[in-house]
């Protein structure tokens, strides 16, 4: 698929998103934890989502035209955002690396990196709802957006940081994994739903869809499997037997399914004119 670079920079970024968030909060409950794997792997896939992101648009120079009309355009903003998002993660994986013990700045920066990056996501909501692909428009594509950031976020920070959660209880994590999903679900029927009964590029994408039942189907087994052998944990009597068996395996299913309902949103693109604006 063309977009496949598409997929990895919106993918990864809000998955870094989705970490710092979580580092943030969790540094909020917990202070005497650092969570420094974490901050790597946040900064980690940034990088990746940055390099995708010139990958797309295919040499380095067009990312710099790619700002070129800020605060009009919401490809510039998304390009600038993210850019500075994924600065402030790579910082911040610095700042823990050489100075752990640099309260001040280390609580700046994850708040900035966190309030930067969910600006960031709805600036690419706003990027692809704009669009003439009309399966991307309205309040779905900023639900699925968010709800991946939430979801997968909280998963790669709790496999992250496994050993500093030990002790801890992890159920708030999973139920924030649930409550995404489920909204998640929510939404997707009704809007899925929607395309059969608007002009003929919605119909177009709906007819696509329905060629990718099983593509779907499979979607949502691995999302909600992941989810509840995340949850399964919160069953047993005690917070110490939450495996980290589970926590990885519970974050690839989850990380899979994910990236599956990606594709499905790249593939079902039908423009109502030439091109996607």
């Amino acid at each position: 698929m063309g977009e496949i670079s598409l997929l990895i920079f919106s993918f990864c970024m809000q998955a870094a998103i989705g970490i710092v968030f979580f580092i943030t909060i969790s540094k909020q409950l917990y202070k005497e934890k650092t969570f420094k794997t974490a901050s790597y792997a946040a900064a980690g896939l940034s990088v990746i989502g940055i390099l995708a992101s010139l990958l797309h648009l295919g040499r380095p120079m067009a990312f710099l035209n790619s700002l070129s009309h800020l605060g009009t355009s919401w490809l510039s903003n998304e390009a600038l955002l993210c850019g500075f998002f994924a600065g402030i993660a790579v910082l911040y994986a610095l700042v823990q690396h050489f100075k752990p013990g640099n309260a001040s700045l280390d609580l700046l920066m994850r708040w900035a990196g966190s309030l930067v990056g969910l600006i960031a996501v709805f600036s690419m909501g706003k990027l692809y709802s704009s669009t003439t692909v009309p399966v991307w428009q309205g309040a779905n594509t900023f639900i699925d957006f968010y709800t991946t950031t939430l979801a997968i976020g909280a998963l790669l920070f709790i496999a992250t940081s496994l050993k500093e959660l030990h002790n801890v209880d992890k159920k708030i994590y999973g139920a924030i994994v649930l409550a995404a999903v489920i909204f998640q679900a929510v939404s997707a029927i009704p809007h899925a739903l929607s395309l059969g009964k608007t002009g003929m590029a919605a119909q177009a994408s709906a007819a696509i869809l329905s060629g990718m039942t099983m593509v779907i189907a499979l979607k949502w087994l691995l999302i909600l499997g992941g989810t509840a052998l995340l949850l399964w944990p919160a069953k047993q009597e005690t917070v110490s037997s939450f495996k980290s068996g589970n926590a990885y395996l519970a974050c690839a299913l989850l990380v899979f399914g994910e990236l599956i309902g990606r594709y499905v949103f790249y593939a079902a693109i039908v423009t109502t004119t030439i091109g996607i604006t």
